[in-house]
């Protein structure tokens, strides 16, 4: 580099250079001190959701074409299989526990799984799906229990399914299974037996993330019970629990306690990551269910065991639902269940699979198409919004040092750094013809980094009288060959995207915060950029306020299909509004080519 435009005597010590957020990291909790705090909050959150799973906006509620079989009638229940189409083309698959006699309307549980392998056939001692079922129904409860993704008869799509190209479409299984339990709730509110003002959802492991989930998102959801799960210092360890986007800035305990004032249960044990759930995260939630007046609402149960949803837990969650479902306070003593033959619960055999989509890429083609169609129908403001949340631009404010300046060849050269709450340092240079009537700045950026500002249009804006800054986006210029260090196990490499954002995201936020930078020193602010850094401004574009005009590098710009974009401009969820091609669009200025 040229060193008339080295900023800094060492590397940048930036921030991002830094990945330390991953699954495993023990997160503090954020502090609130209203309730009007904790709604906005709430609000933030549901939206972080809807965008990491590819629910937003909401997917149109097509026909469900539930099918159910009996499987047999029992002692104060009956079981049925059922499944249903949550999305055209796939079947959400499970089972049905009926109250048996029937009488009048009831109360209904959604049971979703977590990663026990035999999922709702489970019959163990840390976990025993059909006695907990029919005992719920023995109770009086309707009882919907349905599959994860890729296990059992829910075998159209592989549980890992959403990695690679699928991340920058935000189609991921997260999605799948928060949509397929959306569904699921709309299947019990129109069932005949069921009193929807009444329904409750639990889950232990997996189970309690899709608790989780569901509940933050649909206020159907009247009692939660997420057991074994709810932890600052484990936030999920599975594809299904992670997606790009969904913890940059957040945790599973903030999104739960966000359920206030809805009654929740949690549950710990000693031998897993909720091994401080009594005393960390379960006071933390309740501060905030007290701002409601509501933390009474809030219990936990706290044993000496492993990983489970045993026993003494469901005991206690028998009890819990009563309660907040039934209005009984009662302590309900589990009855041992014989199962019919497991093969008697389960829809399909020898590898039969549902109907419609036979494999991850034909669900993902379709579901790419229905997706960008959703989003081309929503106004422009509510795509800036969405690109706002993929991109990390924000209205932040910046702040710079005390720099140096220097003459060279008759233009004076500033030399300063640009950060923000974000920790960064990003070196930039402002070139100042003589005479200059501040009026007329560009500023111009390449993926080569500032040292563009040699270029011969560049020297030609000089000496038409233009101001000119320039800087080095993430890992270009002074970056050098700097690669963040991302800290933390195997799932800190593998779920990255779920805490962090990419290196395309922080270019864009970087021409951002010098525009922003650019626009404060001139009456008239134009944009020129090139190379890598012309991908970046263009996602940006939309987003900058009072540029009226600028110039990119067409040949830049030529990112085709996804593969394109994994190699070129890695940008999680980018996609489904249009890519680089429709983030132009959204761009109020005049946009021209070189």
């Amino acid at each position: 580099m040229n060193p008339l435009y080295q900023v800094l005597p060492h590397s940048p010590l930036d921030l991002r250079l830094t990945a330390d957020r991953h699954t495993d990291t023990h997160f503090p909790m954020p502090r609130f001190t209203s309730r009007e705090d904790v709604d906005a909050r709430r609000e933030e959150l549901k939206f972080n959701l809807r965008m990491a799973a590819g629910l937003y906006p909401w997917p149109e509620k097509t026909p469900l074409n539930t099918r159910k079989e009996l499987v047999g009638e029992y002692d104060g229940y009956a079981l049925y299989r059922i499944m249903f189409e949550s999305y055209p083309g796939l079947w959400s698959t499970g089972n049905l526990y009926l109250p048996r006699p029937l009488t009048g309307k009831c109360p209904a549980i959604l049971n979703v799984i977590g990663h026990w392998e035999t999922q709702r056939l489970t019959r163990l001692d840390t976990a025993d799906y059909p006695q907990q079922l029919a005992n719920f129904a023995r109770m009086g409860f309707v009882c919907l229990v349905t599959d994860m993704i890729g296990k059992v008869d829910s075998r159209q799509l592989t549980h890992d399914y959403g990695r690679d190209e699928r991340e920058l479409w935000a189609s991921n299984g997260l999605g799948v299974q928060l949509w397929n339990n959306i569904r699921a709730l709309d299947l019990l509110c129109d069932m005949p037996e069921v009193d929807a003002d009444h329904i409750g959802v639990t889950g232990a492991s997996g189970g309690g993330s899709q608790t989780l989930f569901l509940s933050l998102l649909d206020d159907r959801i009247k009692a939660a019970a997420p057991i074994n799960m709810i932890s600052l210092h484990m936030q999920g360890g599975c594809q299904c629990e992670n997606a790009a986007g969904l913890r940059r800035d957040t945790t599973n305990t903030e999104m739960c306690a966000m359920l206030a004032p809805r009654p929740l249960f949690l549950a710990g044990s000693t031998g897993d990551w909720t091994k401080y759930q009594l005393t960390e995260e379960y006071p933390a939630i309740r501060d905030i269910y007290a701002l409601y007046g509501a933390g009474d609402r809030v219990e936990q149960y706290y044993q000496v065991a492993g990983h489970q949803y045993n026993a003494k837990t469901r005991h206690r969650i028998y009890s819990f639902f009563a309660r907040h479902l039934m209005g009984k306070d009662l302590f309900w003593e589990e009855e041992t269940i014989e199962t019919p033959y497991l093969s008697d619960m389960v829809w399909f055999k020898d590898g039969e699979k549902a109907p419609g989509f036979a494999s991850d890429e034909e669900y993902f083609t379709a579901h790419k198409a229905e997706l960008t169609a959703r989003v081309a129908s929503l106004p422009t403001a509510e795509k800036k919004k969405m690109l706002s949340w993929v991109t990390g631009i924000n209205r932040r404010d910046y702040a710079v040092a005390d720099g140096d300046i220097c003459e060279a060849d008759g233009v004076s050269v500033e030399k300063n750094i640009l950060t923000s709450a974000r920790g960064e340092q990003i070196p930039w240079v402002r070139l100042t013809p003589k005479d200059w009537d501040g009026k007329r700045i560009c500023l111009a950026l390449s993926g080569t980094g500032k040292t563009c500002v040699e270029r011969g249009e560049i020297r030609a804006m000089l000496e038409d009288g233009l101001a000119v800054v320039s800087g080095d986006l993430f890992l270009t210029g002074e970056f050098g060959d700097a690669k963040p260090a991302v800290l933390g196990t195997y799932n800190a490499e593998r779920y990255f995207t779920t805490f962090h954002y990419t290196t395309a995201a922080h270019q864009a936020q970087d021409v951002a915060l010098l525009w922003k930078l650019t626009a404060s020193m001139a009456e008239e602010a134009t944009l020129w950029a090139e190379g890598t850094a012309a991908r970046a401004a263009a996602c940006a574009l939309p987003l900058l306020e009072g540029l009226r005009k600028a110039s990119l590098e067409k040949k830049a710009l030529g990112l085709v299909n996804d593969r394109d974009y994994m190699e070129g401009f890695f940008l999680p969820c980018l996609l489904p509004l249009g890519g680089l091609e429709g983030c132009l669009e959204m761009a109020e200025c005049a946009v021209e080519m070189f």
